[in-house]
């Protein structure tokens, strides 16, 4: 008997809900099959079967929520008539329901299974930060490797109880300086999507795990906008941006300096990966997302552009698949279109830094003989995480895309 799993379906993955089931209890399934739509924080996506046989046994509704790796069904063969007690015992499901009247999600958390010893499964870190947090582990339900309890299973938790646990109290119950009456302030509460939800946990996470910091440098792009007319005129149906440029500049600023493109891992080692995958900040009506743009590295100029046009129509679609929004490396955000000069991002886990691009403006600059010039320039600032990435290499890095976009036909190569 196969037990069906909540899939992983994206790098920030750590629940989904189930939309519908396309197979009914009793029902034979063939391998790789859809049985059921499943809700990420990012799409809405078909889990296939993993093995044939009959679904002898859902746990899941519809509308109901599992953590990663959670048991919500079996797949036996057709003489199979019942679930293992002991298995059901083992299924880590997370309910989520309405939202409670104090605004909050109420979440149901089940208790993990424990080894032979009685001891609750999790890895050192995981013990470590909840000790900090003052969490009990036997209320965490675990994402990681036979249910074992990992750090971002108690970060998660933790966030969830931040509003619940605040020892101030609400805005409505402080006293007013002006009136001894506090006043009574209008207002409704609205739902929010698990888009939404997803950015505000994610967020979350990365400033209360992630010690950043912040370089800011003003870059010249005379010669790059000049480089760019040029191109988009002799290819007008195929523009490629100035994002398209900043995106290229950072692949081979990576490959200069492979220890930015690296990720500080639960366990406190730093891996550095083999390949250069950059994800862009999209904002769409339901927030913000960032597919994916794979193998940069070894990508043209105008291969980027082309897969990064791909991408942000699929994103604005709501098309994106969890693959397309999985495996970044490092990612760039840019505000420049809306006249923002300059801001700092957060970074987006597990990635160590994120670049945010500001608006691209004339500024009167002192040139090489002591004239005032105008130039036409860009800030940029990289914002890094401090445990693996330090400033002398976050300079260095960002020296080195500085010079590639003041000397962009080194791009074209």
């Amino acid at each position: 008997m196969a037990e069906v799993r909540m899939p992983k379906m994206g790098d920030g993955m750590e629940e989904g809900r189930i939309l519908r089931w396309l197979k009914n209890e009793g029902d034979t399934v063939a391998a790789d099959e859809s049985i059921a739509e499943i809700e990420t924080d990012k799409a809405n996506v078909e889990m296939p079967a993993e093995e044939p046989g009959v679904l002898t046994k859902i746990f899941l509704k519809a509308g109901e929520t599992a953590v990663v790796g959670a048991i919500i069904g079996f797949i036996g063969d057709a003489s199979s008539t019942g679930v293992p007690v002991a298995a059901i015992a083992q299924a880590p499901i997370v309910e989520r329901p309405a939202i409670a009247s104090n605004g909050h999600e109420q979440i149901r958390e089940a208790k993990l299974p424990a080894d032979a010893s009685g001891r609750v499964r999790a890895t050192p870190l995981a013990r470590k930060r909840a000790r900090e947090l003052g969490i009990e582990l036997q209320r965490i339900s675990g994402s990681g490797p036979g249910g074992r309890i990992v750090e971002r299973d108690v970060v998660t938790v933790s966030a969830s109880r931040m509003p619940q646990a605040s020892p101030h109290p609400p805005l409505a119950a402080l006293p007013s300086l002006a009136s001894p009456v506090a006043p009574t302030l209008g207002g409704a509460d609205t739902e929010i999507s698990r888009m939404r939800r997803a950015i505000a946990r994610r967020t979350v996470q990365s400033k209360q795990t992630i010690p950043h910091f912040y370089l800011v440098m003003p870059i010249e792009m005379d010669r790059s906008l000049a480089m760019l007319d040029e191109m988009n005129a002799q290819v007008p149906e195929g523009k490629v941006t100035v994002n398209d440029l900043i995106v290229k500049a950072c692949a081979v600023g990576l490959a200069t300096f492979p220890d930015v493109n690296v990720s500080f891992t639960p366990d406190e080692k730093i891996r550095r990966y083999d390949t250069i995958n950059i994800g862009v900040a999209v904002g769409t009506d339901a927030g913000l997302t960032i597919p994916v743009i794979p193998d940069c590295g070894n990508k043209t100029l105008r291969d980027i552009s082309t897969t990064a046009k791909a991408l942000i129509a699929k994103a604005r679609s709501g098309s994106l698949t969890p693959q397309e929004m999985s495996g970044g490396t490092m990612s760039v955000s840019n505000l420049g279109m809306f006249g923002i000069e300059e801001f700092a991002a957060i970074i987006n886990p597990p990635e160590s830094v994120i670049l945010a691009v500001g608006a691209v403006a004339a500024e009167v600059v002192v040139g090489a003989g002591g004239a005032f010039e105008a130039r036409r320039r860009m800030r940029v600032t990289l914002s890094c995480d401090h445990r693996a990435v330090d400033g002398l290499l976050g300079a260095r890095f960002l020296q080195e895309v500085r010079r590639l976009l003041e000397n962009p036909f080194t791009l074209l190569a």
